[in-house]
């Protein structure tokens, strides 16, 4: 202190030293706040909130459990391609790994993969703002999303998947040694396509995301090249196993006729899945059907056959029903991206009916229920909204970009050329609430970027 009671100007400088580092500590220490509060929410969720495994998740739990058991990945005794492996293979492995087969241990592999994702979501943000309060506000959201939470309670291939996904991104953003990178992503895109098969496509994707950023032909095809080679060397073991098993080309699962023929017919009215027994065809074609099923135990999961007859009708209804598979087409998009959160209590939670009354105070915890089913439903309609939104704003400079030598930025080409790519797949396929789950957290984004844009347009 100098002699007029003023501090002296070394205490003043090392007061905003202080400050300062205070300010560069202040947003990592949010950041491992948030997702320790995340990962606490996806365990305690596992833990607490109970579901029964059905359909699909079913499934997956007894092929994994098959490898688990030295039974190699079968169904009900017999060897099966009905689906993607890699999940159930994947969790057959981590179930070695632990020593048990328990339900509860594939939810403690989807929070492990959940909790990973994380800090690829937050990289990927980085990339895509250079703004702190959209990349920090996203996060946040993704963190805390219901959907992200309450997936990790079933023995599904969501989790896993947009790990994945999320890989797959980030290896796009980041730059480092080329020839090191461009044969990781194909591997990981193989690990991808062999989960969910329309994968197989995504070299394509990347290549073109390579061709709107830089316009360098040349890495253009090293990129596609390369990615393509390695995704083949994964699935190829795979693709040569169902050759022996089935003495058919399949690549990865056959399952896609059956998937094509029962969301294209006339007797489908909201673009998602029906019985394959409702479906309208003639007795003949019908005797057909029946008699691979039966070689099958009746089931279309045991049946690699059955796809050479559901494929080539499907096609043909949509050939003769272009208005028709317009109409359900729309109807997929709706139903995948604004039908709200239900699949969350169908799947996640649909125990929570008889947990309730157990409860000291049934009506509270109704309350509490609804509320959160509620901001599910918000948050999903409003997701997909950003996402849709923030392609169809994009749609001109994407054009441009195919037309001409300008180049694009991450934060246009990322969100909008990956949702374009899934809402292809949904657009010929089938449409589902939770098969929004991969794409969410790119809509996370887009709706903060929205929001931040809006925000200085309206300060203008």
């Amino acid at each position: 202190m100098t002699g007029d009671g003023s501090l002296s100007p070394g205490i003043e400088e090392r007061d905003v030293i202080v400050s300062d580092k205070s300010k560069l500590y202040l947003p990592w220490v949010y950041l491992v706040a948030i997702t320790g509060v995340a990962i606490f929410v996806r365990f305690w969720f596992i833990n607490h909130i109970p579901t029964m495994q059905v359909f699909d998740f079913q499934t997956y739990q007894e092929i994994a459990s098959n490898i688990y058991n030295h039974k190699g990945h079968s169904l009900w005794g017999q060897p099966v391609a009905w689906q993607g492996m890699g999940y159930p293979t994947a969790l057959g492995m981590f179930y070695m790994l632990m020593g048990n087969d328990l339900v509860h241990t594939a939810k403690l592999f989807n929070c492990l993969l959940s909790a990973l994702s994380l800090p690829l979501m937050f990289l990927i943000f980085r990339k895509l703002s250079p703004n702190k309060v959209v990349v920090y506000g996203a996060y946040t959201l993704v963190a805390l999303l219901p959907n992200f939470i309450a997936y990790n309670n079933v023995v599904g291939t969501e989790v896993f998947f947009t790990f994945l996904f999320s890989l797959v991104i980030f290896l796009q953003l980041y730059s480092f040694n080329k020839w090191v990178r461009y044969p990781l992503l194909g591997m990981v895109i193989g690990l991808a396509a062999l989960t969910k098969p329309f994968f197989l496509a995504y070299p394509l994707v990347a290549g073109l995301y390579i061709w709107l950023k830089n316009k360098d032909g040349r890495e253009t095809l090293a990129l596609v090249l390369t990615a393509s080679l390695l995704m083949i060397a994964v699935v190829s073991p795979w693709t040569l196993r169902n050759f022996n098993k089935y003495g058919s080309f399949i690549p990865i699962s056959y399952n896609s006729g059956y998937v094509l023929y029962i969301n294209n017919n006339d007797a489908n009215v909201n673009g998602a899945w029906m019985p394959l027994k409702k479906v309208p065809a003639s007795p003949q074609f019908k005797k057909q059907i029946e008699a691979e099923l039966v070689k099958n135990q009746g089931s279309e999961k045991l049946a690699p056959h059955l796809d050479k007859l559901l494929k080539p009708a499907a096609k043909q209804w949509i050939k003769d029903n272009p208005g028709g598979f317009a109409r359900l087409s729309l109807l997929r998009i709706k139903q995948t991206f604004f039908s709200g959160a239900w699949d969350i209590e169908a799947w996640t939670m649909n125990e929570m009916a008889a947990t309730a009354d157990k409860e000291e105070n049934p009506i509270r915890f109704q309350r509490n229920l609804n509320t959160f089913y509620a901001t599910a439903d918000i948050l999903v309609y409003l997701l997909g909204s950003a996402g849709i939104l923030y392609l169809l704003l994009n749609i001109k400079p994407l054009l441009l970009g195919l037309f001409t030598r300008r180049r694009l930025s991450d934060a246009i080409l990322i969100p909008s050329l990956n949702t374009a790519f899934f809402l292809a797949i949904y657009f010929v396929f089938e449409g589902q609430a939770r098969y929004n789950y991969p794409l969410l957290f790119l809509f996370v984004i887009c709706l903060f970027i929205i929001g931040h844009k809006t925000g200085e347009g309206l300060k203008e």
